[in-house]
C-alpha cells in the first residue's frame, strides 16, 4: 500500500518523507521504498527494496504562513486549509543473500514510499531459539530475542511504574524454558511470589532463599564468619566507620577464631567470637584460660587483646553489643549455606528486612561464590562446582553497584567481575534499574544488550545515552513518550533496535503500585465484618484477618446463585463455595470461620 513520497533530505541513512494524513500509519512503522543501488561487483544498477522506520511523525497545516498569527490564519482559511503529514525515516538496509546491507546511495527524491508486509517486518526480526517477549508496537508481529545476545549481559532500564519488573519476570520466564538456571537478587521480596506460581509455567524448581528469619523463604542464607574479612563484618555490624578501637577488638576476636579453627578442625562462628571477648572483660587471668585451652602459638598479638581490655574496657562492650545485633540477624554462622541446597531452576535471594550493609555483604559473598563455581568448573579446578550456565538478575543494581566516587560497596567489585569476566565462564547478568545515573557507568557499558523503557529524568537519559552507542538520538528523544510496558531494545539481542510491547506474564511478582482507593475501602472491611457476625455471632480476630491477607485469589466464578472462589495458600489450592449466603470451606469445612472464608467473603461481599 503506497502511502507517500520521499520529499527531503535524502541520505543514505534518512530521509524525510511527506505521507497520507488519511492513512493510519503510526510513530516506529515499518515502510519501504523502491531504490536502485549500484553494484561494484557487477558493475551496473540493481534494484532494491530498501526498508526504513518512522523515527518522527508530526502533520503541518501546508498554507498557514510563519509570520502570521496561527489563530488568524486557522479562523479565515480554516475550511481550505491542507494538512500535510512528514515523516522522518530512518533507514534501515536492504535485504540481499539473507542478510540486510546497508545502501551506498540515498533514495531518489519522488520516490514512492509503501507501508512494510508484515511477512517483510517477520523476516527482519526472525531468530531461531528465541526469546519471545513482546510484538511490534506499530503492529502486530512477534518480536523474539536473540538467546546468545544474554552472553553479552542485559541492562533493564525505566522509571519507577514504567515495566522494568514486569518484562524482567516476562524474561525470567522465557530463560527458563530454554532450560536457564537463574539467581535474582531481590532487595524488597517483589519477586517471591514467583515460588508459589511456577507450576504454572511447567514442572520447574522456584526456591526462596531469605535472610532474615522473619520473612518469607525455604532456608536462611548463612555466611561462614571466617570467610571473609573482619573489616567487611564490622561494617556488617554496623559500627561506624571512625570507631577504630570497637573494629580492632572484633579484628582481634575474629583473628584468634580463625587461629582456632585452624588448630581444632572446625569453623566457628559469632558466638566464639563473642565469647572471647566477654572474657576479655572478666580480665587478664581468665583471657590466660582461654589461651591455655587451645595452646595456640605464633604471631597472634594476645597482648594487644590483654592490653585493649584493660585500658577501654568500654570499646570491647561496645563490640560485643554490634557483634551481639549481627547474630540477632541469624545470617553469620559457623559454616556458609552450600550452593547445592538453594540453587534451583530459579533462585530467589529475598534481601528484605536487612540494612544496607548486611544486603550489600550478602550480595558480594553469593556472587563472587557463584561466580568462583562456574570459573572452577571451565578450568577443572579443585573446589565447588557450578555444571551449568548461570543468568545473574539483579533488581535495583542502582544499591549494589553505584558509582566508586559516589560511594563504594563490596557487591561492586563482584559484580564488575561477573561484568568484565563472566561471558568466558557462563556468568550472565542483567541489571535491572530506575536510575541508571546512579549505577557505575563501566558495568553498565558492560551491559551491551539494553531494555529501555519510560526515562523522564533528564540525568537518567544522558547515562543512557553515554552508556549505549546503539541509541540513535531520535530514540532517546522519544522515550518519555514510550507507553507503559513499551519498550526499546538494542544491543545483540536484536538484529536491530527495536520498539516493542511486552507481552503479558505468566508468573506473579509483587511490588506493584498500591491502588490506595481500594486499600483505604473500609466500607469493604465493615461489610464483611457485618457479614462474618451475622455467620458466626461473633467478630473476626485479627489472627483470621491477618491470615487471610496472605491468601491469594486464583479463580472466582459465579453458577447461578452458587459462587466459587478458588485461593493459594502456599502451594495449597483451597476451594470455598458460598451457596444460599452459606460457605464451605474444602479444607476447614461447613460452619467453621476459618481463614479461608474470610478472605472468600472479601471476594464476594459486594453480590451477597
Amino acid at each position: 500500500m503506497r502511502i507517500g513520497y520521499v520529499v527531503a533530505t535524502a541520505t543514505p541513512f534518512e530521509f524525510v518523507a511527506t505521507l497520507d494524513p488519511e492513512k493510519p500509519i503510526s510513530l516506529y512503522d515499518y515502510v519501504v521504498v523502491d531504490h536502485v543501488e549500484y553494484d561494484p561487483g557487477r558493475g551496473e544498477h540493481v534494484s532494491a527494496r530498501l526498508l526504513g522506520q518512522i523515527v518522527k511523525l508530526y502533520r503541518d497545516p501546508y498554507s498557514a504562513k510563519r509570520d502570521l498569527p496561527l489563530y488568524s490564519v486557522i479562523r479565515d482559511v480554516s475550511e481550505n486549509i491542507l494538512e500535510v503529514q512528514i515523516a522522518v525515516v530512518k533507514v534501515l538496509g536492504y535485504a540481499e543473500g539473507g542478510e540486510l546491507r546497508q545502501p551506498k546511495q540515498p533514495p531518489r527524491i519522488g520516490a514512492s514510499v509503501y507501508l512494510a508486509e508484515d511477512a517483510d517486518v517477520e523476516e527482519l526480526f526472525r531468530v531461531e531459539n528465541g526469546l519471545c517477549v513482546g510484538r511490534l508496537a506499530s503492529r502486530d508481529v512477534e518480536i523474539c530475542l536473540d538467546l546468545n545476545g544474554v552472553k553479552r549481559h542485559i541492562a533493564v532500564i525505566a522509571a519507577t511504574g514504567s515495566g522494568k519488573t514486569w518484562f524482567s519476570v516476562v524474561l525470567i520466564e522465557e530463560l527458563l524454558k530454554k532450560g536457564a538456571k537463574i539467581v535474582v537478587i531481590d532487595p524488597h521480596g517483589e519477586y517471591v511470589p514467583i515460588r508459589d506460581s511456577i507450576h504454572r509455567l511447567g514442572p520447574y524448581t522456584a526456591r526462596v532463599v531469605k535472610v532474615a528469619e522473619h520473612h518469607v523463604g525455604d532456608l536462611m542464607y548463612k555466611i561462614g564468619v571466617l570467610d571473609s574479612d573482619p573489616e567487611a563484618l564490622a561494617n556488617a555490624a554496623g559500627v561506624p566507620p571512625g570507631a577504630k578501637k570497637i573494629r580492632y577488638a572484633i579484628y582481634l576476636a575474629w583473628s584468634y577464631a580463625k587461629k582456632v579453627k585452624k588448630a581444632v578442625g572446625r569453623p566457628v562462628g559469632l558466638a566464639f567470637l563473642r565469647r572471647v571477648l566477654y572474657t576479655a572483660m572478666r580480665g587478664e587471668g581468665a583471657l590466660n584460660k582461654l589461651f591455655q585451652q587451645y595452646r595456640l602459638e605464633g604471631d597472634f598479638p594476645m597482648s594487644d587483646l590483654k592490653q585493649l581490655a584493660s585500658k577501654d574496657r568500654h570499646a570491647v562492650f561496645s563490640a560485643l553489643t554490634y557483634l551481639k545485633r549481627l547474630q540477632r540477624l541469624g545470617v553469620f554462622a559457623p559454616r556458609s549455606t552450600p550452593l547445592a541446597k538453594m540453587l534451583g531452576d530459579i533462585t530467589i535471594v529475598n534481601l528484605a528486612g536487612v540494612n544496607e550493609e548486611v544486603q550489600d555483604y550478602v550480595v558480594a559473598h553469593l556472587v563472587n561464590r557463584l561466580f568462583q563455581a562456574r570459573v572452577r568448573h571451565v578450568r577443572g579446578l579443585r573446589g565447588v562446582k557450578l555444571p551449568w550456565p548461570v543468568v545473574l538478575f539483579v533488581e535495583e543494581a542502582h544499591r549494589f553497584a553505584p558509582p566508586k566516587s559516589l560511594r563504594k560497596t563490596r557487591s561492586y567489585e563482584a559484580l564488575s567481575r561477573v561484568a568484565s569476566e563472566g561471558r568466558k565462564f557462563g556468568a550472565y547478568l542483567v541489571a535491572i534499574t530506575q536510575r541508571p545515573s546512579k549505577v557505575d557507568p563501566d558495568i553498565i557499558s558492560q551491559c551491551q544488550s539494553q531494555v529501555i523503557m519510560r526515562i523522564v529524568n533528564p540525568r537518567d537519559q544522558e547515562a543512557v545515552r553515554e552508556s549505549s552507542e546503539l541509541l540513535a538520538q531520535e530514540f532517546l528523544e522519544n522515550l518519555p513518550g514510550l507507553d507503559v510496558g513499551e519498550a526499546v531494545v538494542l544491543g545483540p539481542l536484536v538484529r536491530l533496535p527495536v520498539v516493542l510491547k511486552v507481552r503479558d506474564r505468566v508468573l506473579e511478582y509483587g511490588g506493584g503500585d498500591i491502588d490506595l482507593a481500594e486499600a483505604w475501602r473500609v466500607d469493604k472491611t465493615a461489610d464483611v465484618a457485618q457479614l462474618w457476625r451475622r455467620l458466626y455471632n461473633s467478630a473476626p480476630g485479627p489472627g483470621v484477618m491477618l491470615s487471610a491477607a496472605r491468601l491469594k485469589v486464583v479463580q472466582k466464578l459465579r453458577e447461578g446463585g452458587r459462587i466459587k472462589v478458588k485461593l493459594l495458600e502456599g502451594d495449597r489450592e483451597v476451594e470455598v463455595v458460598v451457596e444460599d449466603g452459606r460457605p464451605t470451606c474444602s479444607v476447614c469445612g461447613a460452619g467453621r470461620p476459618c481463614h479461608h472464608v474470610y478472605k472468600a467473603l472479601e471476594e464476594v461481599v459486594e453480590v451477597l
